[in-house]
């Protein structure tokens, strides 16, 4: 009997191809795997999402919400949306396949379109390029096969859209809503790919993990009820207020959610400023990180407290008081005090001037935050002169620009 390479058996429809790009129309043939659920999974996920500020129940519920389809991340900038959903991605075991949405989006750069290409030897030729959506499913067929025979390879492969809502998603995915809204394989015409590799039955263990930005309204689209209907929204917002009577500083376990990002944003603020100054052949970056910390907790410790103070102030202000809300995320502070550090240690300052240049930092890294058409301009000028010190000069005369510049609120 001759023998039989792998190539013939593919060829024969024994086993399916490693590589689907020229066989679209055989994924038919793995797309009906759903997603494999481990045991373990609630120890990945764990450790998956092992240094994020995220309260057990979200996460929690954006798994089950992954298990049954498609999933949007919203909530304010800064807040970890995207570390979540990679995170998620790793604890699933899936590989991720991702992008940025941009407004200009059309169904070509989702689906796929026929493009000009021009060779070395000057001859033009006019190729298929598939689509955002169109390459990672097929990317997630290959996945799939390589996972057949490695488990220990990644189970899928996954889209992961960031700022979805900066597309026009109805323009963009308007021939997806069949396929998105529905278990059945039906398969998608590929109108850009040749006769005979035209029609994509996407994987059911294929998945949309996308982030949306819900804070920030302008050069945004809204979403349209049909494009909802087709993805579980889980809600990823700020930590929780920190409780009466409970210190920033705080040693107790287990912490507060709030106690917790206070020391994850020092902890944060400090490895980044030690990879930024970490110079010179006997330079050690974790010891300079450990350094930092402690500064930041030691000689800098009431200056991080009124950080801390001044932006819960913002995040959790109601309709009662006289005070701006902003869901200020997690990012910007670790940004603020980033910032705060490296200048501090370039000008050579000494902690005096410690209070000076944090207030410089604020000003030119939250303040703009505030310029924002939902932040009324009369209570934005209250604010800023009740503001006290550390803050009450740069941070202050960037607020009352904002208001005298009279841009940021309309009516």
């Amino acid at each position: 009997m001759p023998d039989i390479n792998e190539d013939t058996l593919v060829e024969q429809g024994a086993i399916p191809p490693t590589d689907f790009h020229d066989k679209i129309e055989r994924i038919r043939e793995i797309s009906d795997y759903d997603l494999e659920w481990q045991p373990d999974f609630l120890e990945r996920l764990e450790k998956a999402t092992d240094g994020l500020l995220f309260p057990e129940d979200t996460l929690r519920a954006v798994a089950a919400a992954l298990r049954a389809g498609h999933v949007i991340l919203q909530g304010p900038p800064g807040t970890g949306k995207s570390s979540l959903a990679r995170a998620l991605c790793d604890a699933f075991q899936a590989s991720v396949f991702p992008v940025t949405a941009h407004e200009d989006w059309t169904v070509f750069d989702v689906i796929g379109r026929l493009e000009l290409r021009l060779h070395s030897d000057r001859k033009e030729e006019i190729v298929p390029v598939n689509g955002y959506f169109t390459e990672s499913a097929i990317k997630c067929a290959n996945t799939i096969v390589k996972h057949f025979d490695d488990p220990s390879e990644p189970q899928a492969e996954w889209l992961l859209i960031d700022e979805l809502n900066r597309a026009n998603m109805d323009r963009a995915f308007g021939e997806l809503f069949t396929v998105l809204g529905s278990d059945a394989a039906t398969p998608i015409t590929l109108p850009h790919q040749r006769d005979g590799n035209r029609n994509l039955v996407v994987p059911r263990r294929f998945r949309i993990v996308a982030t949306l930005n819900s804070f920030d309204r302008q050069f945004v689209n809204n979403l349209s009820q049909a494009i909802r209907r087709r993805f579980t929204f889980i809600t990823v917002n700020i930590p929780d207020r920190k409780p009466e009577g409970v210190l920033w500083s705080s040693s107790s376990e287990p912490a507060p959610l709030a106690v917790q990002e206070f020391r994850l944003v020092v902890r944060r603020a400090a490895i980044r400023t030690a990879k930024r100054t970490n110079i010179g052949e006997d330079s050690n970056e974790q010891q300079l990180a450990d350094t930092y910390r402690e500064r930041l907790l030691g000689s800098f410790g009431p200056l991080v407290v009124s950080l801390f103070d001044l932006v819960e102030r913002v995040r959790y202000a109601g309709p009662e008081q006289r005070i701006p809300h902003l869901p200020i995320g997690t990012a910007q502070i670790i940004d603020t005090l980033e910032l705060f550090m490296l200048r501090l240690l370039q000008d050579g300052a000494s902690d005096e001037a410690a209070a000076g240049l944090l207030d410089w930092a604020v000003s030119v890294k939250l303040v703009p935050l505030f310029d924002t058409d939902v932040v009324a301009p009369e209570v934005l000028q209250e604010f800023a002169t009740t503001l006290v010190a550390p803050f009450n000069k740069a941070t202050r005369r960037e607020l009352l620009g904002i208001v005298a510049a009279g841009t940021h609120f309309v009516e």
